[in-house]
C-alpha cells in the first residue's frame, strides 16, 4: 500500500506511448487512449493481473485522441473528441434526424490500491446527443512473470452478476489465483449486460450544454482481503494536499533549472513507490520500480535507501527491519535460503523459475553485505536511533557470518556465488541476465564468479560491521573485522588489478580475472577498497571514450566483445550505476570527472522529463543528440530515481561528520558546482540546509 499519493508531472511510459501509473502494490498500463487490449496491458495487484482487459468504445460513431498524460505517478488523464448523432425533436426528445455533432470525453484515471476510472461526456452544443458505450473487462489472473513476458494466458474469469456490477472470479482450482477475484462497480447501472463477452452497454443522453459521467470502480481481492479504494479528487484539495506535502520534503533552489526538477520529480516518485506492511503499519519499505517490481527487492531496496538518505531518512529503517524479518534460517537449494542470507526477491505469489512454489528467493550475492554496510550507515546519518541499533543487532552478526562462512563457497577469501538450482539466476550480481558477466572477448565465465564489486561490499560491510560492534553486540569483535577487512583490501588491489589500467570484472571458478572493462569498479570505489592510485588511474578509464556517453556511463565498454549499446547489461546506461561511479570518484577526490558525470546525468534525466528511467541505450551524445529510450525499461524506477538525489550529495562531498554531530561537506572547492541552496534535509530529526553560492559552500541547522 502506497504511503503517500502526492508528484510532479510524470512521463509514460511502458510500451512507447503507454500510460502507466503506480500506487505501493498495484500498478495499471494501458494505451495512451486508455484501453487496456495489449498482452502486457492490465490491473497488477499482488503479483496478479486482476484487469487484463478494459476497454470503452463509443458505438456507432468515432474517437479522436486529443491529449494524454500521467499528471501524478498514480492517476492519468486523456482528452478525445467523440462525433455522434445529434437527437432533434420536439422540446429536444424527438428522433435522429442524422447530423452529427462533436462530443468532448475526458477519461480520468486514479489508482488507489484499486482503480477508479471516469468518462465524463460534455455536449457544447444546445441540441441534445444520444451516446451509445460499450464497456468491456475481463481479467485472468495471470502471473506478473507471465505479464511482463507478453505470454496470453488461456485463463480467463467467469463473471457473475452483483447489486452494484460484477464480480471477475478466477475460473480453475489450479489458476495462481484461484482465491483471488475482482469486484467491478458501474455506475451509473447499464442498459444491458452480456456476461459471457464481459461487456455493458449504456445509452447516454446528453442535454444541450451538459454533462454525464461514467464511473467505473475496480476492486481487486487478493486472499479474501478487499484492496482498499479511496476516491479521486478533483479539486483543490489535492492540490493543497500537494503544496503541503513539498513544504515538508527537502527542496532544491539553483540557479542550474535541472536540478530542482530532478529532484522534485526524484522524491515524488519515491513517494510514490513506497508500500507499508499492513502488519507494521508504521514500517515503510521502497518498491524496486514500475511496472514490473513492484515488491521488496532486497539489492534494490537497500541500495536505493542507501542514496536516500538524508533526503528521506524513514526508508532506511522500514527497509532493514523488513529485511531483518526475511532473513534466511534454513538451507534451501531451490530458494537459495541460507541461514544469515538476506532476500533477493519477495512476490506475494509463486510463478516461473524459483517461484514456482515459493514467494522467498535468495540468490543474491550483494544484499547481504549491503544490509551490514546500510545498517552502519543508516546509524551514521543518524536515520536509526540506539533502539533500533540493538533491534538490528542480531541480524547483522547472521549477515556477518553468511559473508565470512557461506557467502565464499571455495574458501579463496572472496565473496562468490553459483547457484544450486538450474532454474534460478545464472547471475547473482546487480548484472543478474544471464549474459551479464562476460571476458573481453565475449565469453562467458565459469563460476563460482568473485565480482568485483561485491569485494567493495564485503570490504564496506565488514567496516560497518566494526563501527556497529562498538556500540552493540553482534557475536563479533570490532578489531578482528577491521583486520579482515585491511586484509581483503590488500589481495583486491592484488588479484583485481589490470595491468591495463583497470580493475577487472571478477574472478571466474579456476581463479583467473574476468578482464572485461566495466562500471563495476566504480561500485568497490564506492566503497573504498580501492588503493588511491589505482583508482584515480580507474576513473580515468570511466570518463574516457569507451564507457562515457555523454549522458552516462556504458556498463560495458565499446571494444569488448559482448558490447552492444541496446543490450540489458552489455553496454547499455543505468542511471544508479552511472551514479554510484560518481559516488566513487567522488571519495577519491576526483572533482573533475565529478561534475563532468553529474552534468550529464542531470542533462539525461532532463531530456526524460527530469525521471531518469531504469535504463536507456548506450549510444553516444556525439552520434545522436538525445539519450535513446531502452524498450519495456520501468519508470518510475527506485534506484534510478534515488540516483539523482545521490548525485547532489556527490557533487557536494555531504557526509556526516566523524563524531555524527552534524553534516559537513568533504569538498572545499565547489566552483564547479552551480549555486544552489539544499533545505529540509533531515539528519537525527534536525533540519539542515546546504548552501553554494560563488563556489563556497556553507551548512547550517535549524
Amino acid at each position: 500500500m502506497s504511503e503517500l499519493h502526492l508528484s510532479a508531472d510524470a512521463v509514460p511510459v511502458g510500451g512507447r506511448h503507454d500510460l502507466v501509473t503506480v500506487d505501493g502494490r498495484s500498478f495499471a498500463i494501458s494505451d495512451e487512449g486508455g484501453d487496456m487490449v495489449a498482452a502486457t496491458h492490465g490491473l497488477v495487484y499482488d503479483d496478479l493481473r486482476h484487469l487484463s482487459r478494459l476497454r470503452l468504445e463509443v458505438v456507432g460513431g468515432r474517437t479522436e485522441l486529443l491529449a494524454a498524460s500521467t499528471p501524478t505517478p498514480m492517476s492519468a488523464v486523456v482528452v478525445s473528441r467523440v462525433v455522434t448523432d445529434v437527437e432533434q425533436g420536439p422540446g429536444g426528445a424527438g428522433e435522429s434526424r442524422g447530423d452529427v455533432a462533436e462530443v468532448l470525453a475526458v477519461r480520468r484515471r486514479w489508482l488507489s490500491g484499486g482503480l477508479v476510472e471516469e468518462l465524463t461526456l460534455s455536449n457544447p452544443h444546445p441540441s441534445p446527443v444520444v451516446v451509445r458505450l460499450e464497456l468491456e473487462v475481463a481479467a485472468d489472473f495471470a502471473h506478473v512473470f507471465d505479464v511482463k513476458s507478453g505470454a496470453t494466458s488461456q485463463r480467463q474469469a467467469r463473471a457473475v452478476p452483483t447489486a452494484e456490477g460484477w464480480l471477475l472470479e478466477s475460473s480453475g482450482e489450479q489458476d495462481p489465483g484461484a482465491a483471488d477475484s475482482t469486484e467491478v462497480v458501474l455506475s451509473p447501472a447499464p442498459d444491458r449486460s452480456d456476461l459471457t463477452r464481459g461487456t455493458a452497454t449504456w445509452d447516454l443522453r446528453i442535454d444541450g450544454r451538459q454533462d454525464v459521467t461514467l464511473r467505473v470502480e475496480v476492486r481487486p481481492v487478493s486472499a479474501g482481503v478487499r484492496a482498499r479504494l479511496e476516491p479521486p479528487v478533483h479539486n483543490g484539495t489535492a492540490i493543497r494536499q500537494l503544496d503541503a506535502w513539498r513544504s515538508g520534503v527537502p527542496s532544491v533552489a539553483s540557479l542550474d533549472a535541472r536540478l530542482p526538477t530532478a529532484v522534485d520529480q526524484a522524491l515524488a516518485d519515491l513517494a510514490a513507490l513506497r508500500i507499508v506492511d499492513e502488519a507494521h503499519p508504521d514500517r515503510a519499505v521502497v518498491a524496486a520500480g514500475a511496472p514490473w517490481f513492484m515488491t521488496l527487492f532486497g539489492r534494490d531496496s537497500l541500495l536505493t535507501s542507501w542514496m536516500t538518505l538524508p533526503f528521506d531518512a524513514s526508508l532506511a529503517g522500514g527497509v532493514l527491519a523488513s529485511l531483518a524479518d526475511l532473513q534466511g534460517t534454513a538451507d534451501d537449494p531451490v530458494s537459495e535460503e541460507q541461514p544469515g542470507r538476506i532476500i533477493h526477491e519477495l512476490r506475494r505469489h509463486g510463478g516461473g523459475g524459483p517461484f514456482s512454489s515459493r514467494s522467498r528467493y535468495y540468490g543474491t550475492v550483494d544484499a547481504t553485505p549491503l544490509f551490514v554496510g546500510l545498517v552502519a550507515e543508516a546509524w551514521r546519518w543518524r536515520a536509526l536511533d540506539d533502539a533500533a541499533l540493538v533491534r538490528l543487532a542480531p541480524a547483522v552478526g547472521r549477515a556477518v557470518d553468511w559473508t565470512l562462512g557461506a557467502g565464499d563457497s571455495d574458501g579463496d577469501g572472496f565473496l562468490d556465488y553459483l547457484r544450486r538450482d538450474p532454474r534460478g539466476l545464472e547471475n547473482q550480481g546487480w548484472k543478474d541476465s544471464w549474459d551479464g558477466i562476460t571476458r573481453s572477448d565475449g565469453s562467458v565465465p565459469r563460476g563460482p564468479l568473485a565480482l568485483v564489486e561485491v569485494q567493495g561490499y564485503a570490504y564496506r560491510a565488514l567496516h560497518g560491521a566494526a563501527e556497529i560492534a562498538a556500540h552493540v553486540d553482534i557475536g563479533h569483535h570490532a578489531d578482528e573485522l577491521r583486520r579482515r577487512a585491511e586484509a581483503l583490501k590488500d589481495r583486491f588491489n592484488d588479484t583485481f588489478w589490470d595491468r591495463r589500467g583497470h580493475f577487472v570484472l571478477g574472478l571466474d571458478g579456476d581463479g583467473r580475472p574476468v578482464d572485461a572493462l566495466t562500471t563495476n569498479p566504480g561500485h568497490a570505489l564506492w566503497c573504498g577498497i580501492a588503493d588511491d592510485d589505482k583508482a584515480r588511474t580507474y576513473v580515468e578509464k570511466l570518463v574516457g571514450a569507451e564507457l562515457w556517453t555523454g549522458w552516462g556511463l556504458r556498463t560495458l565498454a565499446t571494444t569488448m566483445g559482448a558490447y552492444d549499446p541496446l543490450s540489458y547489461h552489455n553496454g547499455s546506461v543505468w542511471p544508479h550505476d552511472t551514479a554510484i561511479c560518481i559516488a566513487g570518484a567522488a571519495r577519491y577526490g576526483c572533482w573533475d570527472a565529478v561534475d563532468l558525470l553529474v552534468d550529464g546525468a542531470l542533462e539525461a534525466a532532463n531530456h526524460f522529463g527530469g525521471r531518469p528511467p531504469e535504463l536507456f541505450a548506450g549510444v553516444s551524445r556525439d552520434d545522436v543528440p538525445v539519450p535513446v529510450a531502452y524498450p519495456s525499461s520501468c519508470s518510475p524506477q527506485a534506484w534510478a530515481s534515488a540516483s539523482v538525489l545521490l548525485n547532489v550529495r556527490s557533487m557536494l562531498g555531504l557526509q556526516p561528520a566523524a563524531d555524527r554531530s552534524g553534516l559537513e561537506l568533504a569538498r572545499t572547492d565547489l566552483s564547479g558546482v552551480p549555486d544552489l541552496l539544499l533545505r529540509r534535509l533531515d539528519f537525527g530529526g534536525r533540519r539542515v540546509s546546504v548552501g553554494v553560492e560563488g563556489g563556497r559552500g556553507e551548512v547550517r541547522t535549524g
